[in-house]
């Protein structure tokens, strides 16, 4: 009997695992750099939790993966980080504002499809305790500075105030609000057609329809400043000034969870001849209280991180090592203890190696260190044991040189090797 991963879910092979987690690690250096925090919280949590009104509201309960325990107690796995941050902050007294930045998986019982996965990893970015927009800059700023120190540089931020496409929706005497919200987010996925299919099926007068969908394709923050929210927006795009070519004023975006309450964001990239999403976020000023703390206005961005690594690997931009390790030690003969203590010596050095456990010959070594696109190879036999020299060669370009068995100095250049 064969077993595969669960629909919706993939095992990442160390290929991929290594640019998956060169882009965490950018993330976190990042995230440190602009003096947030690290917090991590269960991967689940109580169902009442999850489910609660503005935790995800009805729309995000039907993607939640709920189970009972074997107490018969209801929980769901996590969807977000988001919301786990919260109930730390309605129960934790915290200094205020508190920065805190977190990278886990999430899970979501959503349709499978193209970069679509029931179960992905978030890196997130968040500070509650502050209402001002400088708060919503400084989440999008670190966002950004990932992004750029990936190698991206054309990537687009879309922003927008809910206040603002709440306000002019209100006017037309529609008061469902969140209902027009859902639709008007997918306008993207499913095209202007579409969004009136659905606006028609929620009872939306063709009239109010046709108004709405003139609105959101407003790109001019100057022609909607007389509508709430709309210094705020424009306080924020000031405050990222250094990013000004990468900023899009946007109507038709909202986000979807109904926690968001203010200014909402989305960061995308060039992908092949498609922009794809991979960082959003936005400020929720309610839902900290929500949760049964005391009021607490919040902003956050969570970047998509598998987005991110697909991107790189379509682009090539990134080239990485293919494995962690430096150098291939091959043996020929009974020299297994001073392999292994060589190997001890490189490793102290900081560069990470490995050698032959099963017994191989030579040649199948050799075939291995190249399967494995081991840049560095040294072979030690007794003739290397008895001069004490060994020959270090470059797997790519066949060169060579002989390095001290007992100093390897040498070696110390190829800690911070990238093929």
């Amino acid at each position: 009997m064969k077993f595969q991963p669960p629909r919706g879910t993939r095992d990442t092979m160390p290929e991929d695992m290594i640019r998956l987690q060169y882009v965490l690690d950018t993330a976190r250096k990042f995230f440190e750099l602009y003096g947030f925090e690290p917090l991590d919280t269960p991967a689940f949590e109580d169902w009442k939790l999850l489910a609660a009104k503005l935790g995800g509201g009805e729309e995000i309960k039907k993607e939640i993966y709920y189970f009972k325990d074997k107490s018969s107690r209801e929980l769901g796995l996590r969807f977000d980080l988001t919301v786990p941050l919260s109930r730390v902050v309605a129960s934790t007294q915290l200094p205020k504002p508190f920065r805190r930045y977190a990278i886990g998986k999430v899970w979501r019982y959503d349709n499978p499809g193209a970069s679509r996965w029931r179960e992905f990893w978030q890196a997130d970015a968040d500070i509650v305790g502050s209402s001002s927009s400088e708060a919503d800059a400084e989440v999008i700023s670190v966002a950004c500075a990932i992004l750029k120190a990936l190698g991206f540089d054309d990537f687009i931020v879309r922003i927008n105030n809910r206040k603002i496409t709440e306000s002019f929706v209100r006017s037309l005497g529609i008061k469902n609000c969140v209902d027009v919200f859902r639709s008007i987010d997918k306008l993207g996925k499913i095209g202007e057609a579409g969004v009136k299919k659905e606006l028609k099926s929620k009872k939306i007068p063709s009239e109010q329809m046709e108004k709405i969908l003139d609105f959101v394709k407003i790109a001019d923050i100057n022609k909607i400043e007389n509508l709430d929210g709309a210094g705020e927006l424009k306080d924020i795009i000031s405050s990222l000034g250094g990013y000004a070519e990468n900023i899009k004023v946007d109507m038709s975006l909202v986000r979807g969870l109904e926690y968001y309450t203010g200014t909402v964001f989305e960061i995308s990239v060039p992908s092949g001849r498609l922009s794809l999403s991979v960082a959003g976020g936005g400020r929720y000023d309610n839902l900290v209280q929500a949760l049964g703390g005391s009021p607490a206005p919040a902003t956050g961005i969570s970047l998509g991180v598998e987005r991110i690594v697909e991107v790189l690997k379509e682009s090539g931009t990134l080239q990485l090592p293919r494995t962690p390790s430096k150098v291939y030690i091959a043996s020929i003969g009974d020299v297994k203890k001073d392999v292994a203590e060589t190997a001890k010596k490189m490793r102290e050095a900081g560069v990470a190696c490995e050698f032959d456990v099963m017994s191989r010959d030579l040649r199948k070594q050799l075939e291995y260190a190249n399967a494995k696109s081991i840049p560095y190879v040294i072979v030690i036999g007794e003739k290397e044991i008895k001069s004490r020299k060994v020959r270090l060669r470059n797997m790519k370009s066949g060169v060579e040189k002989e390095i001290e068995l007992d100093g390897l100095e040498g070696l110390m250049q190829l800690s911070n090797y990238k093929e």
